[in-house]
């Protein structure tokens, strides 16, 4: 609803009487229009003020209207104008920038905390206008703005209060993404928990550096030279989960490598030393200062909670948890995770962590417990009336979901690793993967558990409070709802949003009841007599692992025992898969995998008399399962892909281009949406071509084509789509003769044409010129291709129930992860031109356009063959290369006694890159047949020009090829870490 303008001018004049004006203030939705009007005209109390303000006021008006509640809203921004210094270039800035309205009113609209940072600080306003903020923000990002924040200070106050302050910047950051819809949940929690982690390793680094100034680095006896001792702290909880709330408590431990002894000028005991450690972390981040605290935590997950030691050695929480630990602490270490501190003694701890929350066993009386634990919560809820309203802990609340999801990794974790997963939503995907959820089920709990969460945010991100509880009120309960987008009046809004929340209810307690109520039914009919030791005779390494995935196969998931139609069809089924299974060199993962394939497909029986007749493609099927992990999981979601997989011609038939696009098309009638459908396709393409590598022998060459033309592909569906939705928005973008082409540009492996199975993608995109778009919010091309690649990258990156794309890397592009996501062609070539340094110009020799503009590919093209090669590189720079390479050997490689990293490790396969590219770097001005992107290709025309001699250059493909060989086998059996052996 808008106001005439007569009447909308009559706002701003104080000579007009309130009551001619009010009543149109209560028709847009105030609660108090008196104190709209005071705050209205004190926003311009000057006439020049009234000037500037009186053009805005239409859409200033129509978005508080349309705003959650208008009067904070109005209020919030009264607040802000006073905190300016200069009124009239906050209306200058309201009226020139498109964004800046709407970021103002949502911010004031939705989150009285929010509006209290950006009042307290008003000059954050411009930088949340910059589109480069606006973003996603990686953890190593964060760190960086984190430590740029307090490197002027020198006083442990004056650090303190910065790293409260640029916490709170962050939080305005990635609130308003979530509130504007930028963001998803996954995104949301991953950036707060990403927050967390940042500032408690600037935290440690603070309080590390106070500590061993004074009393020297902690060391212990390391069976030679005393060693320094390493410290970790231990993430549980949400944070643990990588899914933190906007005030949630972050659950800490904190755990050192041994016992020993500081070496400096005061010595301590390593105990008294990371004890005091300990106490600084905590006074840092819970300390109230004039900027308030950063994080409140607790640490009553360590061993013997409130009781027990702040900090621990390794050994004593070992001991702890092999012999004092109960049930909940198990429960709570399913979610632990390094969150900053030594990284290698983090690992250490969670490998220590889940030999004790995974057992072999399956034990009910995990059930039985959690059961418990849940009704007593229930109790205590009832008794303070809060069973029906706490989001949180009520009836039908996260923590059922989270206890249901606990519960299985508890009882399967221990044979399955696949469940051994932190986060909540990610063990739901998991759980469904493997069949012991079905996707309906799966379905109902992630949306219940997305709701709820964000549910929660929005009472949290209010006040910034740890409330759980909806409000009683009705008004209050009716804002809540618009603030979670639903339409209409408080009224309206408050009615939906309670219909939804009470289905949601009743569907996670319908499945919480379901799993806790009684143990599944005994299974009457006998399983064939599989002994362990005729299994060992059979091949399998773990004879007694094998008999369990066959009596799963025989019994069906748990909790969901098979029909006896399917048991029949499955006593035709085994023998036959034992059979083929003699001659696999790995049986042990094929068995396994095969397991969740047909826990998948369900009471499928035709599924199964298929292969048990057709024993050459059950044959090829299980050489996949056992050969590819990872990519067969594509097939366990999809069951259906069997029947493409059969057909003779799909291990020799090459599939590129439109013929690709095609079948995403052609998956249009699905019932999926776009990006769900384009994971689905890239997971289908890519089953494919490991099918025709594993089972019909590709060459190593042409699948790294194969791969890169799938790629290539997904980004021109993804640049589609992301092109379709920001147009929407702001129209195209429009130069002096037309349309403004754009063009992403490959990097790496990418660029090369080499990509492995789980390669990331590194890309930048191009654009031709600046100008604005032509639609009906008009922008800037910068904002307009920065948004546009900002969608890409979740189109292609973002993880779901249907997996992910690709994962996206654009850290390479001009200005590197603080610059702009999209850049003209111009900017691109006075930065690559003027500013770019070695590694750089070595990254640009793998420069490649893989999709977009044709003529701007040309430009690029010719760009980048004079700049990339015409400098040459001197003895300087060849020592630099050296030295880059160096460098990533030590913190990249990290090679020692039983580990080899066969892509950064010493005479891996950057060594053979690195020398190519220094070749190239040195000869490619004088000779052009030199750059090209291609590893391969270039190694064999150095030979081809004497720069390298022929049997140098065998050697280094044959070396090349098997370091491939060796990467694809570790990615496709998920080796972690990945790479190395």
């Amino acid at each position: 609803m808008s106001l005439a303008t007569s009447a909308e001018q009559d706002l701003l004049d104080p000579a007009v009487p309130e009551a001619r004006v009010a009543p149109g203030l209560a028709a847009l939705g105030f609660a108090d229009p008196a104190l709209a009007l005071a705050n209205l005209r004190r926003l311009a109390d000057t006439p020049r003020h009234r000037d500037l303000l009186a053009p805005l006021l239409p859409r200033l008006l129509r978005l508080l209207a349309s705003s959650p509640d208008p009067d904070m809203a109005l209020n919030n921004l009264e607040r802000y104008a006073e905190a300016v210094m200069d009124r009239a270039v906050l209306f200058t800035t309201l009226a020139t920038h498109p964004e800046a309205a709407l970021v103002l009113v949502t911010v004031a609209a939705t989150s009285q905390f929010l509006a209290d940072t950006l009042c307290r600080h008003p000059q954050t306003l411009p930088w949340l206008l910059e589109p480069r903020v606006m973003r996603v923000r990686t953890r190593e990002e964060m760190a960086e703005e984190i430590a740029r924040a307090l490197a002027p200070f020198a006083t442990a106050e004056a650090r303190a209060n910065a790293l409260r302050r640029v916490k709170k910047r962050e939080l305005l950051r990635i609130g308003l993404r979530d509130i504007l819809g930028d963001a998803d949940l996954a995104t949301t929690v991953k950036e707060l928990s990403n927050l967390a982690d940042a500032v408690l390793a600037e935290a440690w680094g603070l309080v590390r550096a106070e500590l061993e100034a004074v009393h020297g680095r902690p060391h212990h006896e390391g069976g030679g030279p005393r060693l320094p001792t390493a410290f970790s702290i231990i993430a549980l909880g949400k944070l643990g989960g990588e899914e933190l709330n906007y005030s949630s408590d972050i659950d800490l431990c904190f755990v050192y490598e041994a016992e020993g002894r500081t070496d400096g000028p005061a010595p301590l005991p390593n105990r008294l030393f990371f004890a005091r450690a300990a106490e600084r972390l905590l006074d840092l981040l819970t300390r109230m200062t004039e900027e308030g605290y950063v994080y409140r935590v607790d640490l009553r997950l360590r061993p013997e909670g409130a009781k027990g030691a702040l900090a621990l050695p390794l050994e004593a929480y070992r001991a702890y948890h092999e012999t004092r630990a109960a049930l909940w602490e198990r429960q709570a270490l399913i979610k632990a995770r390094p969150a900053a501190g030594d990284e290698a003694l983090g690992r250490a701890f969670c490998a220590l962590a889940e030999a004790f929350v995974y057992r072999g066993d399956r034990e009910r009386a995990v059930v039985s417990e959690i059961q418990a634990v849940k009704a007593r919560i229930d109790r205590l809820l009832q008794a303070q009336g809060r069973q029906e309203r706490h989001v949180k802990l009520g009836v039908g609340g996260i923590r059922e979901i989270e206890f249901h999801v606990q519960a299985f990794q508890l009882l399967y974790g221990g044979r399955d690793p696949w469940l051994r997963e932190r986060s909540t939503l990610r063990a739901l995907h998991r759980l469904a993967e493997r069949g012991y959820l079905g996707w309906e089920e799966w379905s109902r709990l992630a949306s219940a558990y997305s709701f709820l969460r964000a549910v929660e945010h929005r009472l949290q991100i209010r006040d910034a409070l740890q409330t759980h509880t909806l409000p009683r009120r009705p008004e209050e309960l009716g804002k809540l709802a618009r603030r979670l987008g639903y339409p209409g009046g408080l009224a309206e809004a408050r009615a939906r949003f309670v219909a939804d929340h009470d289905r949601v209810r009743r569907e996670v307690r319908a499945a919480f009841t379901e799993f806790f109520a009684d143990p599944r039914p005994a299974i009457q009919e006998t399983p064939p007599p599989w002994s362990p030791e005729a299994l060992a005779a059979a091949g399998f390494a773990d004879p007694e692992r094998a008999r369990q995935n066959l009596t799963l196969l025989w019994e069906g998931p748990p909790l969901a025992p098979a029909p006896r139609q399917l048991r029949r069809a499955l006593g035709a089924f085994l023998p036959a898969v034992l059979e083929a299974l003699r001659d696999l060199p790995d049986p042990d993962t094929a068995l396994n995998q095969l397991e969740r394939l047909i826990a998948a497909a369900g009471p499928r029986t035709a599924y199964l008399h298929r292969l048990a007749g057709d024993l050459a493609l059950l044959r090829r099927l299980l050489l996949l399962l056992a050969r590819a992990e990872a990519l067969a999981q594509s097939l366990i979601t999809r069951p259906e892909l069997l029947d493409e997989l059969a057909d003779p011609e799909s291990l020799t038939r090459r599939v590129r281009g439109a013929v690709l696009e095609a079948e995403f098309w052609r998956m249009e009638g699905q019932g999926l949406d776009p990006p769900d459908r384009l994971r689905l396709w890239k997971r289908a393409q890519e089953l494919r071509i490991a099918w025709q590598d594993l089972v019909g022998g590709l060459p190593g060459e042409r699948l790294g084509r194969a791969l890169t033309e799938l790629a290539e592909s997904a980004i021109g569906l993804a640049w589609r789509l992301a092109e379709a939705e920001v147009q929407g928005r702001y129209g195209a973008p429009k130069g002096g003769d037309g349309s403004v082409g754009a063009l992403v540009v490959g990097l790496g492996k990418l660029g090369g044409r080499e990509l492995d199975y789980g390669s990331d993608l590194d890309l930048f995109v191009l654009y031709e010129a600046e100008g604005e778009t032509a639609g009906p919010e008009r922008v800037p091309h910068r904002v307009y291709f920065d948004r546009l690649v900002e969608r890409l990258h979740g189109l292609l990156a973002d993880i779901t129930r249907t997996g992910q794309v690709f994962r996206v890397d654009l850290r390479l592009r001009p200005g590197g992860p603080r610059g702009s996501l999209a850049h003209s062609f111009e900017a691109f070539a006075q930065y690559a031109g003027e500013w770019a340094e070695l590694w750089e110009r070595q990254a640009l020799i793998k420069a490649r356009p893989v999709w977009g503009d044709p003529g701007l590919a040309r430009r690029v093209g010719r760009f980048l063959h004079r700049h990339v090669f015409a400098p040459g590189l001197d003895e300087a720079g060849l020592a630099e290369i050296h030295r880059l390479r160096m460098r990533m050997e030590t913190e990249l490689g990290r090679e020692g006694p039983g580990r080899l990293h066969v892509k950064f490790g010493a005479g891996g396969l950057l060594d053979i890159e690195f020398l190519v590219q220094a070749l190239q770097l040195r000869h490619g001005a004088a000779h052009p047949a030199l750059r090209t992107p291609s590893t391969r290709v270039a190694l064999r025309r150095l030979a081809r020009l004497g720069l390298l001699g022929a049997p140098v250059v065998e050697e280094l493909l044959e070396a090349y090829d098997f370091a491939k060989r060796l990467i694809k086998g570790l990615r496709l059996a998920q080796h972690r870490p990945p790479d190395c052996l």
